[in-house]
């Protein structure tokens, strides 16, 4: 029989060498587990489970070959579960707020998409106030409003164009550190110095500093109190009548 997934064809295989039938029940088990998460087919786990039926009368009461290792096979084939934002629309607007921000000279923001703008502004808020990127993935999607998939795309368009340097940091036999991302372009690195205060990861979400300019508030005061007499009377001045 043809198997329409290799994680179907490796359980056949199992459960025709399995010799117990407390093996038989844990594998009839991982068969259903693999429909539920999409990696078996309906039509091949009605076949394995007829199939461990027939061979339970054959099995002994000795222990065979465990399933342990299809169990790993199995989950292998369990697609990632997508992230979905709980609030699209704040999403949305975190990235179109962030990729709007000029926190990128123009020779270089005409490289990347909005999204992918949004990210890159975040890890500019972060070098301009630490000295170095070093969010993990998840958190930099969650913030700029994207998926992992676009944060990860970002950043080796970034490194392929020579704007960033991502440093790993792998730990045998442990889960790797996140990577550490530098700014590599001298260009940006200056327009953030001079340019405006870049975003913070921290601040995200919170009252951001109102930014006040001095010519516009000068305008305002000195056209304001024209506005202010220009719908009412001018005040009447007393002249004090000389004895």
């Amino acid at each position: 029989r043809t198997f329409a997934s290799e994680a179907a064809a490796a359980l056949y295989i199992v459960i025709g060498a399995a010799t117990g039938s407390d093996d038989l029940d844990r594998l009839v088990s991982q068969v259903w587990q693999g429909v539920v998460h999409g990696a078996i087919d309906e039509g091949d786990a009605d076949f394995l489970q007829s199939f461990a039926e027939r061979r339970r009368p054959l099995a002994c009461g000795r222990r065979g070959v465990c399933g342990r290792g299809v169990a790993k096979l199995v989950s292998r084939f369990v697609p990632r579960q997508r992230a979905r934002s709980h609030d699209r629309q704040a999403s949305r607007e975190r990235r179109r707020t962030l990729g709007g921000s000029a926190v990128m000279p123009p020779n270089l923001r005409c490289h990347y998409t909005e999204g992918q703008r949004a990210v890159l502004c975040l890890i500019a808020g972060e070098v301009k106030h630490h000295g170095l990127c070093d969010l993990p993935i998840d958190k930099i999607a969650a913030l700029a409003g994207v998926c992992r998939t676009t944060v990860q795309t970002t950043l080796h368009e970034a490194r392929r164009l020579g704007h960033i340097k991502i440093t790993e940091r792998p730990q045998p036999g442990r889960k790797n550190l996140t990577n550490i991302v530098h700014i590599a372009s001298a260009e940006w690195l200056t327009w953030i110095k001079r340019g405006p205060a870049a975003h913070r990861p921290d601040r995200i979400g919170s009252n951001s500093p109102k930014m006040v300019s001095p010519t516009k508030s000068t305008y305002e005061k000195r056209h304001g109190e024209k506005e202010q007499w220009k719908d009412s009377a001018p005040p009447q001045t007393r002249w004090k009548r000389r004895a």
